[in-house]
């Protein structure tokens, strides 16, 4: 029903607030085509409001009309949104519809993120196997401390030898270990009793990861930089390459925020995952939040861009 022009080009302001970068979409004026049929038949015509704010209470309206059918509806530079309503015969009008985006109107609506990802649940286990290839598991320790307590069939005096990653034999009751710093790690323990007897060596085999991954940011085409500014157009695409020499990459995630309205869930970033979609979402300026998490729960401390709506001119 609806048939349209793609736009040349929009404009929105991205502010990194690490880098300090600034990303103006140039807009430009456009027609689009579409098709109104009445569903009575004392509608007349229609009345079009051209926006360039959301906010209607800032600015006074650019206003046109047309008969119903077949429409072309011209906008001018700057305009960014419209809405309609019906005017009957006696010139008895109807409601405004809600604002349209003139960049994705007439557009398929994105598709939903696919996935909302929740944080890890914490876990009671000391070790936890994750798979690090075809069939092999590597544990890894879950808290930054082990305890050694020797389990007895009868109360009994026990002492424990010990040593990490081949060092120097220790002796001692209970011992407890600390391992702060990422790595891997061999525990090597025995336990005798008071009467001499000992069980068999245990030995653990285990890595310590702390660290979160690391996610960079690829445009696609390269921007285009001119002194604090960046320049992109309505074909670039942004794709985010995350890294994690540990336990390994769980996923990437991200959330938004529009206008003055709350953080939303936080959402998983796949290769569906449209950078203009999530700008088109919002009419207003847009927050836009992305960090990835390891297989151990480790989060990577959110890379934030600023979405900001701008003129032509500005």
């Amino acid at each position: 029903m609806n048939s349209f022009r793609r736009f040349r080009s929009f404009i929105v302001w991205i502010v990194f607030f690490l880098l300090g970068f600034f990303f103006p979409i140039f807009s430009e004026s456009k027609t689009i085509r579409f098709t109104l049929e009445p569903d009575r038949d004392d509608i007349i015509q229609y009345e079009f409001e051209l926006w360039k704010e959301p906010n209607l209470d800032l600015e006074i309206p650019f206003r046109v009309v047309a008969s119903p059918g077949k429409i072309q509806l011209y906008i001018p530079n700057g305009y960014e949104y419209f809405r309609i309503r019906a005017v009957a015969k006696r010139q008895v009008r109807g409601f405004w519809t809600d604002l349209y985006a003139v960049k994705s109107f007439g557009k398929p609506k994105p598709k939903e993120p696919s996935k909302i990802i929740a944080r890890k649940t914490a876990t009671t286990d000391v070790l936890v196997p994750i798979q690090k290839g075809k069939g092999i598991n590597h544990f890894y320790l879950t808290e930054n401390k082990i305890q050694v307590k020797p389990i007895l069939s009868q109360p009994m005096k026990t002492s424990v030898r010990y040593r990490v990653n081949g060092g120097s034999w220790m002796v001692t009751n209970q011992p407890e270990l600390t391992f702060s710093n990422d790595g891997n790690y061999k525990l090597e323990y025995q336990v005798t009793n008071e009467l001499g007897i000992s069980d068999s060596m245990q030995v653990w085999e285990f890595s310590v990861d702390n660290t979160p991954p690391t996610t960079e940011l690829h445009w696609e085409p390269p921007l285009y930089q001119k002194t604090s500014s960046a320049f992109v157009g309505p074909n670039t695409r942004l794709e985010l390459k995350s890294s994690d020499l540990g336990s390994g990459l769980d996923v990437i995630r991200f959330r938004t925020t529009c206008g003055n309205n709350v953080p939303s869930e936080w959402y998983h970033w796949d290769i569906q995952t449209s950078f203009e979609n999530i700008v088109n979402s919002c009419s207003e300026d847009l927050d836009l939040e992305i960090s990835a998490t390891d297989k151990l729960g480790n989060e990577e401390i959110p890379k934030k861009i600023k979405i900001q709506r701008t003129k032509k001119g500005n």
